[in-house]
């Protein structure tokens, strides 16, 4: 039984994530900022009891961070996966506004939540990652934030820059943790329909996407440590 702190958890993928990892047997603690409205993550919880925990958590808040890395360390002593789910898409700016209408704002908001959180998560519960027998830093990611693939105009700069970034901090933990034993990935999960803006003509459904990560998941190897995949295990340019 894998020990799994899932961010974002509430809806979308965070939740598939904890569906799909209880049904497999797995222990999920499925952290969110609102866990009183999460209706779902509450059904999930009365029909998998003793294997799922719903804390609050804004992931932005260092202040929260440390509250549920107490709450965990008081009754488990090591953490097998973390997933940096939690996510926005976008502030005020559009998928594809023009230069003109871009605020600084938007890249303060999302960058915090999108790159500088999942950084200060992984500081954060990186004792109890170094227990497990192969622990994994899983940060979702996109292909939007592949500058490989950057091909057409708008996109959403501070989204996409976000990623990128991100995906540099991917790398840069995966040397940063050499010989440590600890994998970080990034994943692309695809473009899933879920209730984020713009994904309303998405192809993959969540169980889909996330039925794909697990099995990537899975299948690291500590040589696969500092690389980007996407949902299908295909091998995503930087």
């Amino acid at each position: 039984m894998k020990r799994i702190l899932i961010t974002g958890s509430n809806s979308g993928l965070g939740l598939e994530f904890t569906r799909q990892f209880l049904e497999r047997g797995d222990y999920v603690i499925a952290s969110c900022r609102r866990p009183g409205a999460a209706v779902q993550l509450q059904e999930l919880r009365d029909k998998h009891s003793g294997r799922i925990i719903v804390p609050e958590l804004d992931v932005s808040s260092e202040e929260e961070r440390g509250k549920l890395y107490k709450q965990m360390t008081s009754f488990m002593d090591k953490l097998d996966i973390l997933i940096n789910n939690a996510g926005v898409r976008f502030g005020g700016e559009k998928f594809s506004d023009s230069l003109e209408n871009i605020q600084k704002e938007d890249f303060s908001n999302i960058f915090q939540i999108n790159t500088v959180a999942p950084l200060m998560m992984a500081v954060r519960f990186l004792p109890m990652l170094k227990k497990a027998e192969n622990p994994i830093i899983v940060n979702i990611s996109s292909v939007s934030g592949s500058i490989a693939r950057k091909r057409r105009k708008g996109s959403g700069y501070s989204y996409s820059s976000s990623k990128a970034a991100l995906n540099m901090i991917t790398k840069a933990l995966s040397v940063e943790l050499d010989n440590s034993g600890v994998i970080v990935v990034s994943l692309h999960p695809g473009w899933v329909k879920t209730s984020m803006e713009y994904t309303e003509k998405a192809p993959l459904m969540p169980d889909e996407s996330i039925s794909g990560m697990i099995s990537v998941i899975e299948s690291l190897k500590i040589e696969d440590t500092g690389k980007f995949y996407d949902w299908q295990g295909n091998e995503v340019p930087w």
